[in-house]
């Protein structure tokens, strides 16, 4: 009886003793097992795609599987809320775009500021541009501005920040009035525009860019500071003469108090994925820019941003 409970003992002690050494070897490395990104889009767009061809090239880096968590809602707020309050392990990271980090939080109340996040990279640039029907009498901005003006004022369709920026900008350089018509998403507004409905948008280059190909819109200027690889004979804002050029990114984040060495892996790897083929195909076929930040650039961006878009909209209020 005393052997049986002496080899029961023996067996529970060197449990107790050898569970430790295990769990300490197993998550003495990261990452010891998969990872989640949250993406703050909807599956199938442009950022979704991107996003998922990214970790599929990191995933590689890091030798460990980066699943897709889709979490949408609050113009792209909703999943960037949900990133800040994940464990910061490493196991959780998000795509974190431009404005909803530092536009939306100055039009909705969210649950974060850019100081709750550390900053992996950013990894695509949005492009926007100036559309019309194809049916519309204007073929040039300045044929835009003209009608605007005899008219005295003139609506413009646009899904959100910060593309109304842009047609402020552009119409108070030539003393020109843009009323801005806030569609609640691209398919409303590109049913408007083929309908004749709104005159001119300022879209994104993602979701237009089959309409323009297409020969049913026209695409009378870049917003951005580059051409658009699907449209290169189109001049952008800047090169027509008006100083207006939006930026927009679509970026990665983890929660903030994140371990320096994790952190680093992290950037480490998909600084890395960044270069993968496949993963700029996919930002080409998804009409999205190329761009790669590391992630102290895109930090700075944000910060810059936040403030630069806090006195913005304080002065609107004033």
């Amino acid at each position: 009886m005393k052997v049986k409970r002496f080899v029961v003992l023996s067996l529970v002690l060197l449990t107790l003793f050898a569970l430790p050494v295990f769990c300490t070897s197993a998550s003495g490395a990261y990452p010891d097992h998969a990872v989640t990104m949250i993406v703050n889009y909807s599956a199938g767009g442009g950022t979704d795609l991107a996003a998922r061809a990214l970790a599929d090239a990191a995933s590689k880096h890091l030798k460990e599987a980066i699943g897709i968590t889709n979490v949408t809602g609050g113009s792209g707020t909703v999943g960037i809320a949900q990133l800040k309050n994940s464990k910061n392990d490493g196991y959780t990271i998000g795509v974190a775009t431009l404005a909803p980090l530092a536009i939306v939080p100055w039009q909705l109340k969210v649950p974060y500021t850019p100081e709750d996040f550390e900053y992996l990279c950013a990894f695509g640039q949005y492009g926007y541009g100036l559309v019309v029907n194809s049916d519309s009498p204007y073929n040039s901005v300045e044929d835009v501005l003209q009608a605007a003006k005899k008219a005295g004022k003139m609506n413009f369709g646009a899904t959100g920040y910060p593309q109304p920026f842009a047609m402020e900008a552009l119409g108070k350089s030539v003393g020109v009035e843009f009323i801005y018509v806030n569609y609640a998403d691209t398919a409303a507004l590109i049913t408007d525009i083929l309908g004749g409905f709104i005159e001119v948008a300022l879209c994104d280059q993602a979701s237009f860019t089959s309409y323009v190909k297409s020969g049913q819109m026209k695409l009378l200027a870049s917003a951005t500071d580059k051409r658009w690889d699907s449209a290169p004979d189109v001049a952008t804002l800047q090169e027509l003469g008006y100083d207006v050029a939006l930026l927009s990114y679509m970026g990665l984040c983890a929660p903030a108090g994140l371990d320096p060495a994790v952190l680093q892996t992290l950037r480490d790897a998909f600084a890395a994925a960044s270069e993968n083929e496949v993963y700029k195909e996919i930002l080409v076929r998804s009409n999205l820019v190329y761009t790669y930040l590391p992630g102290e650039d895109y930090k700075k961006m944000v910060y810059e941003k936040y403030e630069e878009y806090k006195n913005l909209f304080s002065e609107r209020k004033q």
